[in-house]
């Protein structure tokens, strides 16, 4: 799970012209640093099935308070402003390419069926 959440928050950061390390220490609400992060925690949570009370493992001194107000506060922006809809499916492409449920999952899936395929050839 550290792997997607490090791969997460420099695609975020890079989306928003970040450091992503600053982003992961939680130590700046300069810039747009508080847009990476609302947007990794809502990744996070939302995507990565990662519980609020569960942030604070992954971005320092994050609170599960906090993590529930960036994520709303993100899902007001996603339908309120077309420039964060935009990054953010920038932001879904990229992970897609990366996580467990991206192009490596497909991959299996597509084994998988062909295999099924086979199985059932084998029956006839």
């Amino acid at each position: 799970m550290k792997k997607i959440v490090k791969e997460a928050a420099r695609i975020s950061s890079n989306l928003w012209g970040v450091d992503a390390e600053r982003v992961l220490k939680n130590d700046s609400r300069k810039g747009n640093i508080p847009k990476a992060k609302r947007m990794l925690i809502y990744y996070l949570v939302v995507f990565a099935d990662i519980p609020h009370n569960q942030i604070k493992k992954y971005i320092k001194n994050e609170t599960h308070a906090n993590s529930i107000y960036h994520c709303n506060k993100f899902s007001i922006e996603l339908k309120t402003k077309p420039d964060v809809n935009d990054k953010f499916c920038k932001f879904k492409n990229e992970m897609k390419a990366f996580s467990l449920y991206g192009a490596e999952f497909e991959k299996k899936k597509q084994e998988l069926i062909d295999l099924k395929v086979d199985l059932n050839n084998l029956k006839k």
